[in-house]
């Protein structure tokens, strides 16, 4: 009997299960399928009481708002590192209707809207079940999902193995800007990537100031990471450090150029509301999902197993019985 729901960002884990190392049946790749199982398997054993759903990308809403949004990823690569990621992707996009297949046969639900990102699909997955009492785990390695935490809604980076809560997310994370990374606040155990921030918003405010290199969103320009942290603890909001500027209770000239520039210029301010726009899940400019299609399958172990044998997944076929349990009592 299950008590609340498990978000899987679907590509985001197909993907890093991709860049694995490979494996092959014939000519085939078949890591991202491999890996992906495992995954989906750990997780469900793990939190026996959520029912899990993998979210899967439509094509983003966000392409018309910005036409510049993720648009990388479609250009001609031109450097060694830009043709290993596009081999990578294509890779797996030849794996990915294999990886449906077997989640169908394990019986775990998937959703997509033909207008909406995962990530959209988790924001309003998570908001309506945490408002029914319903405990919800996002599993992503995304670390734009850290902005849906929330009471009852919390995020697994299966790939870390890190857990965020809203108790766990200011109290476990802080910034250490003599090193200019991420420490857990005992000072000890460093974790690339992280930035220590008071909360959801505060993390989704600092990204919207630096931009995303990865999704082809630049930021405001001036305000780097650690510029973007030190204004965030500082005046708590960007909302709140532009109206101490505007109604002088802080007085601009004794602020550092770049919060000046920030303050003053009107381009930047509208750099950064158009990100928070591409970046902020929460928003209610999103648009409602169009054609919503949701598969639910059923645990068909038989077909499973043939499936596993197909694909030479031997370690999985030596206890099929055992490794299937998690996802009947999911059911």
């Amino acid at each position: 009997m299950t008590n609340g729901y498990l978000l899987i960002d679907g590509n985001n884990i197909g993907f890093a299960a991709a860049a694995t190392k490979k494996l092959t049946v014939g000519e085939m790749e078949v890591q991202a399928v491999f890996g992906f199982m495992r995954a989906i398997r750990m997780a469900v054993a793990r939190y026996p009481l959520l029912k899990p759903v993998v979210l899967w990308d439509g094509v983003s809403w966000r392409k018309h708002f910005y036409e510049e949004y993720k648009a990388g990823r479609d250009a001609p690569a031109d450097t060694p590192a830009a043709k290993a990621q596009l081999a990578l992707r294509k890779g797996y996009k030849v794996q990915r209707p294999l990886i449906l297949k077997g989640l169908k046969h394990l019986g775990v639900s998937q959703l997509a809207a033909m207008n909406l990102e995962a990530d959209d699909l988790a924001a309003i997955l998570a908001r309506r079940y945490a408002a029914q009492g319903k405990k919800v785990l996002m599993l992503s390695g995304d670390k734009d999902w850290i902005q849906l935490i929330q009471p009852n809604v919390s995020w697994f980076d299966p790939q870390r193995g890190e857990l965020l809560t809203l108790n766990t997310l200011e109290k476990k994370l802080g910034y250490d800007p003599a090193k200019k990374r991420i420490v857990v606040c005992n000072g000890k155990d460093e974790i690339d990537g992280w930035m220590g921030v008071p909360s959801p918003r505060a993390w989704l405010e600092i990204k919207a100031l630096m931009g995303d290199a990865s999704d082809e969103i630049p930021g405001v320009g001036g305000i780097g990471e650690k510029g973007a942290i030190e204004l965030l603890r500082t005046y708590g909001s960007v909302v709140s450090f532009r109206n101490q500027v505007l109604d002088r209770t802080i007085d601009a000239a004794k602020l550092p150029k770049k919060l000046r520039d920030f303050a003053e210029q009107e381009e930047k301010h509208f750099i950064f509301t158009r990100n928070m726009t591409l970046m902020d899940l929460n928003s209610p400019d999103i648009p409602a999902p169009a054609r919503l299609k949701l598969t639910a399958g059923s645990l068909e172990r038989d077909d499973f197993a043939s499936f596993c044998s197909e694909l030479s997944f031997k370690s999985i076929l030596t206890d099929i019985d055992g490794w299937c349990e998690p996802f009947a009592r999911a059911a």
